[in-house]
């Protein structure tokens, strides 16, 4: 019926539409949602020394607090893909934003420890299904030679929320009070929710999108442009039979082992080992995060640009993965410094190498699942392992630090997981489909 309506409009303008370019507005609307995402992580750390006077709250338990969305976020990341697998990313992501919305808000009426506790759990819930849903996205809208340069765009969302959420939620600390904050950055989670739900379809239905759209994001994607390959998704147990599954969720692993560095022992590696005073980590404390997010588009660039060259795909992912994750290592010589500068500038190379390799990676579950229905399962299943690693750094770090006395062996051992992280994209990630050895090289009828 959509087509009917779409050939009738040509037929009545007398030539054919011109190629809009929605979705590249459906990317900045993944990449917005994702800061929203950040800041609604991030308001409570700027909040807490606010909330912890007034309620008591031991340092301890702060930390606690703070830190338990990911607990819950890790926990659902499988149902969130296996669900926006079922449901679709616009029902699925919309549902997640209210959700998640709504928590943060209700923590301008917490009254205690116990509520702060449940609503950030909640919170996790809530977020789980953001990267599972932003990949189906792409697998939906965009051709193959496009999807690393949309995955960078809306990833970048994740270093913009990091560096906009602490003055935005200070800003809003100073004007309204700690329960402003939640209540303000709360109510843009809704708004960006309705914003989704009225501009949301699929390339087809989508009122602003051109036949010539359509057809480009179809024609452009071999699985798409053949119809025997349309239906080939595999149950969702059989996905953990292969071994590139579990290279993408260990990579994964090893890579936010890094990203969790500068989240959280960064700015503290800078006062301790580099000196830097409050008024240093205001001004260049940014600097790494910044960089990263070009690095998030450049990567994304570099890897569709060699898929436009004819570059097989399996080489035009895994190159600037490869590049950037061996380049993320650069973290282990900052222990070399002889200044401060010197090792600002290696953090911000080894941020700006994993960003690098950020867009790539994203796309790695388009690439390999068998069909559109396991793709946010398969992101899921990458993201479970992006979270380990996010709760196993501060951990890990905290420990050698309290053995050694020191940032050296820390960031020493971060640096070589970089190198892990690389071997395993290397030598244990396939970039196809999963289940390509299992099919049909002569007809699909040969599969019964």
């Amino acid at each position: 019926m959509v087509e009917q309506v779409t050939e009738k409009r040509t037929e009545r303008n007398g030539k054919s539409p011109r190629r809009t370019n929605v979705r590249w507005l459906i990317a900045g609307l993944l990449g917005i949602g994702l800061i929203i995402a950040f800041v609604d992580r991030a308001n409570l750390s700027v909040a807490m020394p606010t909330i912890s006077e007034e309620f008591g709250i031991s340092t301890t338990m702060q930390g606690v607090i703070l830190g338990a969305w990911t607990w819950t976020y890790a926990a659902f990341q499988l149902p969130a893909g296996w669900l926006t697998d079922k449901l679709g990313p616009r029902t699925v992501y919309a549902a997640a934003v209210v959700w998640w919305s709504l928590c943060t808000a209700a923590v301008a009426l917490a009254r205690g420890t116990a509520s702060l506790f449940g609503l950030r759990l909640l919170l996790g819930i809530g977020e789980a299904p953001v990267m599972p849903s932003s990949a189906k996205v792409v697998s939906e809208w965009f051709p193959r030679k496009e999807r690393a340069l949309a995955s960078g765009l809306y990833g970048a969302g994740s270093e913009a929320g990091a560096a906009v959420a602490i003055p935005l939620a200070s800003l809003l600390l100073l004007a309204f009070s700690w329960h402003g904050v939640f209540l303000v950055t709360g109510a843009l989670g809704l708004l960006w929710a309705v914003v989704w739900l009225w501009i949301y379809r699929t390339p087809r239905k989508q009122r602003w999108t051109s036949r010539a759209e359509a057809d480009y994001i179809a024609d452009g994607d071999d699985e798409e442009a053949d119809p025997e390959e349309r239906d080939t998704s595999i149950a969702w147990g059989r996905l953990f039979r292969y071994s590139t599954t579990w290279g993408l969720f260990s990579a994964y692993i090893c890579r936010n082992f890094l990203n969790y560095f500068f989240i959280t022992w960064y700015p503290t590696y800078l006062v301790n080992s580099q000196g830097f005073s409050a008024m240093d980590l205001a001004k260049y404390g940014a600097i790494p995060g910044l960089v990263a997010i070009f690095g998030n588009f450049a990567g994304g660039w570099f890897s569709d640009r060699l898929v436009r060259r004819g570059v097989s795909l399996a080489l035009a992912r895994k190159l600037p993965i490869i590049i950037g994750t061996l380049g993320s290592g650069t973290v282990a010589f900052a222990v070399f410094a002889p200044n401060a500068v010197v090792a600002l500038t290696l953090l911000s190379v080894s941020f700006a190498s994993s960003s690098f390799a950020s867009a790539a990676i994203f796309s790695l579950p388009i690439d390999v699942a068998p069909g559109k229905g396991n793709v946010s399962s398969i992101f899921a299943i990458q993201n479970t392992g992006s979270q380990i690693g996010g709760l196993l750094s501060p951990i890990v770090i905290a420990f050698l630090l309290s053995l050694t006395g020191s940032f050296v062996v820390p960031l020493l051992f971060t640096g070589a997981l970089c190198l892990v992280g690389a071997a395993v994209y290397g030598f244990v990630v396939k970039v196809r489909p999963l289940d390509a050895d299992e099919r049909p090289t002569v007809s699909a009828d040969a599969a019964s």
